[in-house]
């Protein structure tokens, strides 16, 4: 089999960034696809809102814990995914969602769940006594993509207005954001505690409950992002394996298998849309 780069699929999303809620609403998305096909979305530690609007034909819509019972047909309310270790499934015929991308953070700031309860499982919020009814027949009755974003964006300001400040976390998550940003160093939990300043139990009590992980496995998967995006370019996959900051290619393998699903060899001869969207 050839290797293939990258497919591009008939998917156009309409993307909203909301400037008031940066630093914890990466954005909000609206996809409309008509293409039937089955996809894997590969994991980058954030969690995700989705609100179902009209036109979909699902038969597939869930996370690598979800329960049997959960990966059927879901299209009758907004479900929380948490994205952080795991391949988000999604499978039908038609997909028409509303959605906002957001750090694990959202999940306790906005709705009272700390990360770790919702790792790799989709969730109603009504199970955490969340009622998002209204906002779904408001999303539903909105005419426009942008009306929807403004109706958000507005709901998300108001929920955070009833919470207190989480000073402890902002400090430490922008130590590890400008850790995992800086392109000289492979994220290594040495590096974050010295530049946190925190314990490890301190560190991996904060992570756990404001990004669903202890520290080491947070950082693994920036490790996998950075290969990630590494390879798909041309650079070979050993040369990939130790830019990323694996002890070698068996051990990159294993790592990027256990996030993916998928080998990095398997992953380059998939169909894709961009990094993250894979066509099985």
């Amino acid at each position: 089999m050839s290797s293939v780069t990258e497919t591009q699929v008939s998917f156009q999303p309409a993307i909203h960034i909301p400037r008031k809620l940066s630093g914890l609403v990466d954005f909000f998305g609206e996809f409309h696809q008509e293409n039937p096909g089955r996809a894997l979305i590969m994991p980058g530690g954030k969690v995700e809102i989705i609100f179902f609007l009209e036109g979909n034909d699902l038969t597939e819509f869930y996370m690598g814990s979800d329960d049997a019972s959960d990966r059927g047909i879901r299209k009758d309310s907004s479900l929380i995914f948490s994205v952080t270790n795991l391949p988000q499934v999604v499978t039908g015929k038609a997909i028409h969602i509303m959605l906002a991308l957001m750090s694990p953070a959202a999940a306790m700031l906005l709705f009272g769940i700390p990360a770790s309860e919702i790792r790799n499982k989709s969730v109603n919020p009504s199970n955490f006594g969340v009622d998002v009814r209204p906002v779904e027949d408001a999303l539903r009755t909105l005419s426009t993509f942008e009306q929807r974003a403004e109706f958000l964006e507005n709901w998300m300001l108001r929920r955070l207005e009833r919470v207190g400040s989480a000073p402890e976390f902002v400090s430490f998550s922008q130590s590890l954001v400008d850790l995992c940003n800086d392109s000289r160093l492979v994220p290594d939990t040495s590096l974050a505690l010295n530049l946190t300043g925190y314990s490890t139990s301190q560190a991996n009590r904060l992570s756990k409950q404001w990004l669903g992980v202890s520290l080491e496995r947070y950082l693994s998967l920036q490790r996998y992002r950075k290969a990630l995006n590494l390879i798909n370019t041309s650079m070979p996959l050993a040369d990939v394996a130790a830019t990323a900051g694996y002890f070698d290619q068996a051990h990159f393998t294993h790592r990027f298998t256990e996030f993916s699903g998928i080998s990095p060899s398997q992953y380059r001869l998939t169909p894709r849309t961009g990094v993250d969207t894979l066509h099985v």
